[in-house]
């Protein structure tokens, strides 16, 4: 049997080295798109390779295995009619991500009992994680924080403000003592949010912005201490790679998009930091909201309400409950000046 997956090239590299996948099937994506041209040659070459099954984890392409000449699928049993009919599956859309990425799996008859995210970066990548560390002389009595102030999804509006991440970073600093190494992860399209950042703390900063693939952001993850972003992929890495994380959510609705740690706990293993305003995490997976609520989510201003200090109370819960501050926290009584 022949395990092939189709996919991004932009996230492709999350499952380049996972031992159970066969061969790798890339979806042009709006900033690598070659033409409609390709784009037949492609589902040509799939309906000559006569797949027997496509399994589906995507809620908008069921028309591709039909092209592709693929008589067999099983997708995520969306709620009928979820994108024309207003509440269409409510209650569905109230379960986590990995639930429903599960249920094909588990429609086939496969029993899917273990849910924790993997990523399998290679030795390569753990190596090159390794020397970013010893470049920067990063010391085991040092806590490594990381930051990613990026995330696309939604057009850009799950990213908190750089600046606040500068005082998040600036208080992590004071607050420990200058025990704290900040370390900045994301793409080539982060680079600018990074420097940002970097240039608004005085904290010490280690900018690894757009100089690392997605398995060696993975390894430098999990030597972190503690991970703090956005609702996108760094985030999820960064909990598959086991490090304690801290997120940061405006649209998009924590129910479904929370990190995923089988059996974490909130204020333990991770933290959701969002807002109170009524139309805040409103967003979710599939369905579920009116086109008019789709609207008040991508209009919604939650994430400008978000403070530095609340997102910096969450990391110093973690990393007290985690008990990484015992030597590295400030004497009784001082504080940190944060909004």
């Amino acid at each position: 049997m022949s395990l092939e997956v189709w996919v991004y090239p932009t996230n492709a590299g999350i499952l380049r080295s996972n031992p159970d996948i066969d061969e790798f099937i890339f979806w042009p994506t709006r900033q690598s798109w070659p033409g409609f041209r390709h784009l037949l040659s492609l589902f040509w070459s799939l309906r000559k390779a006569h797949f027997d099954l496509a399994v589906e984890f995507c809620n908008y392409a069921g028309w591709v295995p039909a092209l592709a000449g693929i008589r067999h699928r099983v997708d995520m049993n969306l709620p009928h009619l979820w994108w024309i009919v207003p509440g269409a599956g409510r209650q569905w859309c109230k379960a986590h991500a990995v639930t429903h990425y599960s249920g094909p799996v588990e429609r086939l008859g496969i029993s899917v009992k273990d849910e924790a995210l993997r990523i399998y970066p290679t030795h390569e990548e753990e190596a090159r994680a390794q020397e970013w560390l010893a470049k920067y002389r990063v010391s085991p009595d040092e806590l490594l924080i990381g930051i990613h102030p990026g995330g696309e999804g939604l057009w850009g509006r799950k990213q908190w403000g750089p600046e606040r991440f500068a005082q998040v970073a600036s208080g992590l600093h004071d607050r420990l003592g200058g025990k704290v190494r900040i370390l900045l992860m994301g793409g080539k399209d982060d680079a600018p949010l990074a420097a940002q950042i970097a240039a608004n703390t005085h904290a010490y900063v280690i900018n690894a912005t757009g100089q690392t693939t997605l398995g060696e952001t993975a390894a430098l993850a999990r030597k972190c201490a503690l991970f703090i972003g956005n609702d996108s992929s760094p985030l999820h890495i960064a909990a598959a790679a086991g490090t304690r994380v801290v997120g940061i959510y405006g649209p998009t609705d924590p129910r479904s998009y929370r990190p995923w740690i089988p059996g974490g706990r909130e204020g333990i293993d991770y933290a959701v930091v969002r807002s109170n305003l009524p139309c805040a995490c409103g967003f979710p997976l599939s369905g579920g909201i009116t086109l008019a609520e789709v609207f008040l989510c991508l209009l919604c201003p939650a994430l400008k309400t978000i403070t530095p200090r609340q997102v910096l109370n969450a990391c110093i819960k973690l990393l007290d409950n985690a008990h990484l501050l015992e030597t590295q926290l400030l004497p009784t009584g001082e504080s940190v000046a944060l909004p």
